[in-house]
């Protein structure tokens, strides 16, 4: 796997990224798209524009037989999501993946299998917190909903529902309340409430809470009725398991940040053999699933 071309809108970004890897630097896609036809060998791109951007690129990438990692939220709305789902059917030996990281957290696939092996008992609820303070996101396009489609619930939201997809199982909203300061932006707070629809965790709760302008928290927590097991980003290398009665356990697992190098090397070996089991990674149908359940919640603001 290497580096071959990097673009950006800003030229030097690209040279910047490309240099080291003595890869090519374009500031357009239509460059880069022309200099593929014109004989540059490339396998697969990583797709990091804003989701307004995604599905005509993904388009052009398909024509030409390229694999694609697609930066999450998949698309601005679901409808978009859903051409872009329809996009990879239509190409089905080509590579659709996309880019919930967190599948690959060492401690959220040890939760996982945990909760499976009956560690917890009866699984009751997930509770999910990605948030942090960055008031300048009031002026970035990620809180623009014309380029970004949402705020914070679809920004850091979609991985914590692809979480509670990944770790629980198919959800619902049930209800959601937006915190939203910043006129003709997207909310800067959010907390959604999930319910797992079927599958061995059926019933399951799910409580979502997305933020741009509160402190800084990054936490997993499933919770059964025989106790529950809760990672702390800040605390990379621990997994706790608290039973309702007895000793805290303190599992050791591997840090988070490795999740996003052993997504990128899964992805290059599917590429690689297309026919591979792709899982844990997820693809476009998960990228459709979990904007259903944002845009849901987003339907239910104040329930």
């Amino acid at each position: 796997m290497a580096l071959v071309a990097a673009v950006d809108l800003n030229k030097d970004a690209a040279v910047k990224l490309a240099e080291p890897h003595g890869a090519k630097a374009f500031s357009s896609t239509d460059e880069l798209f022309a200099a593929i036809d014109e004989g540059l060998k490339v396998d697969a791109v990583i797709l990091a524009t804003p989701p307004s951007a995604r599905l005509n690129v993904l388009e052009r990438t398909a024509e030409r037989g390229l694999h694609a990692l697609v930066e999450k939220p998949l698309a601005t709305t679901v409808e978009e999501a859903e051409k872009i789902d329809d996009l990879a059917a239509s190409h089905a030996d080509l590579v659709f993946a996309v880019g919930f990281c967190h599948r690959f957290t060492p401690a959220v696939q040890q939760m996982r299998d945990l909760a499976a092996g009956g560690k917890i008992g009866h699984v009751i609820r997930l509770e999910n917190t990605f948030a942090f303070h960055h008031p300048p996101m009031a002026e970035k396009w990620f809180s623009d909903p014309a380029i970004s489609g949402g705020g914070a619930l679809l920004d850091a939201g979609c991985h914590s529902v692809d979480l509670f997809h990944f770790v629980v199982g198919p959800a619902e909203p049930v209800g959601a309340v937006f915190d939203s300061p910043w006129s003709g932006r997207g909310e800067t707070g959010a907390t959604a409430l999930l319910r797992c629809t079927s599958g061995a965790h059926a019933g399951a709760a799910g409580v979502i809470v997305s933020g741009w302008m509160e402190g800084e928290r990054f936490d997993v927590r499933l919770v059964g009725d025989a106790g529950t097991l809760a990672y702390d980003y800040m605390k990379p290398e621990e997994l706790v398991f608290q039973p309702v009665s007895g000793d805290t356990e303190i599992i050791a697992v591997e840090p988070h940040d490795l999740r996003f190098a052993r997504q990128l090397a899964h992805f290059a070996g599917c590429c690689e053999n297309p026919g591979a089991d792709r899982a844990p990674m997820a693809g476009t149908a998960e990228g459709v699933a979990a904007a259903r359940t944002i845009a849901g919640a987003m339907g239910t603001v104040g329930v």
